[in-house]
């Protein structure tokens, strides 16, 4: 199943915005992944639901910082990171972000970044390691953007 996240028919806005998911972000303590399992329950996290951008320059996937704090995810470490601003230590929080349109759950560690302060629309970025079991299919002349899971084993 390949579900739409570019902006079909609207290649500026798929060059202003990028792809985008919509997520859900928490941290459940109780939950527990069962891979190659099709009983995985989903963790228990907050209702809302936040833009994600898949970043292809982006090796691993962030979270806004202050999301971060509001959603109290457990710090688990402090990072060096870099990018067009240079480097920087970051805050790395454990979460679980669910991408209901996927059915897919992440979940491990997300560096904390100022996106929102930055003036980014978007509140997590799902880098490379996301892609890793992804197919993605860009349209940039429709601003069309396809993307499906090769498994549930992730």
């Amino acid at each position: 199943m390949h579900i739409e996240c570019g902006f079909d028919n609207q290649p500026e806005l798929l060059v202003a915005i990028g792809p985008t998911l919509g997520v859900k972000i928490g941290f459940d303590p109780n939950f527990r992944f069962q891979k190659n399992s099709s009983t995985s329950t989903l963790p228990n996290l907050p209702n809302n639901q936040y833009h994600a951008l898949i970043d292809t320059g982006a090796t691993l996937s962030c979270i806004d910082s202050k999301i971060a704090t509001v959603l109290r995810l457990p710090v688990i470490d402090r990072s060096p990171i870099s990018g067009v601003h240079g480097s920087a230590e970051v805050n790395v929080y454990l979460a679980q972000v669910h991408i209901p349109s996927l059915n897919h759950i992440l979940y491990g560690s997300f560096h904390g970044v100022d996106l929102h302060a930055g003036g980014q629309p978007h509140s997590v970025l799902l880098g490379r390691e996301f892609l890793r079991d992804m197919e993605m299919i860009y349209y940039g002349n429709t601003g069309s953007v396809s993307i499906s899971h090769f498994s549930n084993t992730k």
